[in-house]
């Protein structure tokens, strides 16, 4: 066989198997993603991809949580060391009034 032959006959079986190929990719895409709609999912995953904003809204809804939990620890804080000042005056007295003389 001669190049030429060799040529035409790798051509000839290129078509053959490409054109087959598209026929089963077309099978293959009709019948499996029939419902699919590729450029509204691309961008649908492009913008989840590239957005930050859903991250934006996690720490900040994360720092609203921890700022709301600091203030409901504040008065709980400053109340029990009121007490302990109640509890410390109230010790203080009982103290004097121990050490003091019976009359």
């Amino acid at each position: 066989m001669t190049g030429m032959a060799l040529y035409v006959r790798f051509m000839l079986t290129l078509a053959v198997g490409l054109a087959g190929l598209g026929m089963v990719l077309t099978t293959i895409f009709e019948t499996l993603l029939r419902d699919w709609d590729p450029s509204r999912d691309i961008r649908r995953w492009w913008r989840s991809f590239s957005s930050t904003r859903s991250l934006a809204a996690e720490i900040r809804a994360e720092d609203i949580l921890q700022q709301l939990r600091t203030q409901r620890a504040v008065p709980a804080t400053g109340s029990l060391e009121r007490r302990r000042e109640v509890l410390r005056a109230v010790s203080d007295v009982e103290s004097r009034l121990a050490a003091a003389p019976s009359a």
